[in-house]
């Protein structure tokens, strides 16, 4: 039977499941990624690598990797002082590099994983990726919509590996506005790209859908001028920017 081998960015998934209100989803991480997992073969090992400064948004989503036998593979986080607040902050850490390292050494090992499920939006794991297809091995990626990368998605689909979004199927436009909250169950099925309305997209249009959107948030890019009505970027688009900024952290 196909063997199974999970490894998580823990505070890449904290982070972008809470920014996108996805709480449903963080709380019951580790049973989504085993379900997921299971669909693939027998999961035989679970890593969520995290550091000495990672936030854990619910206590549920940490008893829920331990549910499951996840094990937690903490690093180190570097320090700085805030200039504004004069505190010391975690700042950087190698929880990234410690993932990478994990992973590579594991596909010298003879009881390898034969496919290695990788939650992250990151697109550092690109690098890995790569030692992955070039041992033999398959993967799958699993990402917040909101931050995956547009680049490891098409990295995915040029080595041929899986990469599949993490979101719920009705935080839709539509349920926003009608103020539904989102289900509290949700199962390996609701892993997928949706469009506003809950419909599934392909990858490509999605990843083209991500890029026209990220321009028009970007005041140096003209798609974000033409947005608002304008031809060409003014010339004094700087400070029109700043002057909005301003206004949005106003409220």
């Amino acid at each position: 039977m196909t063997t199974v081998g999970i490894y998580v960015d823990g505070p890449n998934m904290e982070r972008s499941l809470w920014d996108s209100g996805d709480v449903a989803i963080l709380e019951k991480i580790g049973t989504l990624l085993v379900e997921y997992g299971s669909a693939l073969g027998k999961v035989i090992e679970g890593r969520v690598f995290v550091d000495e400064g990672t936030m854990w948004r619910s206590d549920r989503t940490r008893e829920d990797y331990d549910r499951w036998g996840f094990v937690l593979v903490e690093s180190k986080s570097f320090r700085h002082i805030d200039p504004r607040t004069k505190r010391v902050v975690f700042g950087k850490s190698l929880t990234d590099p410690s993932m990478h390292c994990a992973v590579v050494d594991r596909l010298h090992d003879p009881d390898c994983p034969e496919v290695f499920v990788l939650a992250t939006g990151d697109k550092d794991i690109t690098i890995v990726l790569d030692y992955i297809y070039e041992h033999g091995k398959k993967a799958s990626v699993l990402g917040e919509a909101n931050s995956i990368s547009s680049y490891l998605i098409t990295r995915c689909d040029e080595l041929g590996f899986g990469c599949h979004i993490v979101q719920l199927v009705d935080r839709s436009i539509k349920a926003r506005k009608e103020r539904r909250a989102p289900p509290m169950e949700v199962s390996v099925e609701e892993l997928k790209v949706t469009d506003a309305e809950g419909r599934p997209i392909d990858m490509r249009s999605y990843v083209e859908e991500r890029n026209v959107r990220s321009n028009q948030l970007n005041p140096n890019n003209i798609a974000y001028w033409r947005a608002q009505g304008y031809s060409e970027r003014p010339p004094d688009w700087e400070r029109r920017a700043k002057k909005k900024r301003r206004k949005d952290r106003m409220g």
